[in-house]
């Protein structure tokens, strides 16, 4: 089963209705701020709502969508061919496989964030919430040999493992440039880190304030409302 999301500027996403709603590729692709000529590739892609919501919001390069899942880049095919996008090709396999002479302006990853499984969910459920097996130096490994010198790599993770997250960026020469907490309300304990590197880079790094997504009300923040403006389902 699928369902479409039209997003603020009228691209129409398609998405599996089995899936459990997540703003998270949303609040990633909004940090990263993607726009104009950039070459982009998106590991851990799903659907690609991530690099479609960037496209949806300026980015005009040349984008690839990485992930093992058929059933996921069916979804991203469905989008392009419905938006009549070009520049967005497709790469069915698994990360460790992957290998490129290519490189890249951008990665973005929106990691599977649990070490352990849950078996009751079904194949494609666990590859979305559970790191089965793939290793977060994995993920660093394969983004630092996909960028360009001074390519940024823009990665979330729960905030828990963020120490290992910074310390295996840094093993493969990622230096964390920004860095922002999203929090439920502003009181209670983070859920993201968001993470922009640069490859090669410099050292320095700017602490962002934090995300809050809803009020003292229960509302939407402003910043949400901006980010997941014109949103609606079909």
């Amino acid at each position: 089963m699928e369902r479409i999301i039209t997003l603020f500027n009228g691209l129409r996403l398609f998405v599996d209705s089995r899936e459990q709603p997540s703003f998270v590729p949303w609040l990633l692709a909004d940090f990263a701020m993607l726009k104009g000529n950039k070459s982009v590739i998106e590991f851990c892609s799903g659907n690609g709502a991530a690099s479609f919501w960037a496209i949806d919001h300026g980015l005009q390069g040349e984008v690839t969508l990485l992930d093992n899942r058929e059933s996921a880049l069916r979804l991203a095919e469905k989008t392009v061919s419905e938006n009549r996008l070009a520049g967005v090709s497709f790469v069915c396999e698994d990360l460790a496989r992957f290998s490129t002479s290519r490189k890249y302006d951008a990665v973005m990853c929106n990691p599977p964030f649990f070490a352990e499984a849950i078996q009751s969910l079904d194949q494609d459920q666990r590859a979305i919430r559970h790191e089965s097996g793939m290793m977060m130096d994995l993920v660093c490994e394969k983004a630092s040999k996909a960028l360009k010198q001074k390519g940024h790599f823009y990665v979330c993770h729960i905030p828990t493992r963020s120490i290992e997250l910074l310390l295996t960026l840094e093993k493969y020469h990622l230096k964390a440039k920004r860095m922002r907490l999203c929090r439920n309300t502003k009181d209670s304990t983070p859920f993201l880190v968001l993470l922009d590197t640069m490859y090669m880079g410099g050292e320095g790094l700017q602490i962002l304030p934090d995300l809050i997504v809803k009020d003292q009300n229960g509302e939407d923040t402003e910043e949400i409302r901006r980010i997941m403006r014109g949103k609606s389902y079909e």
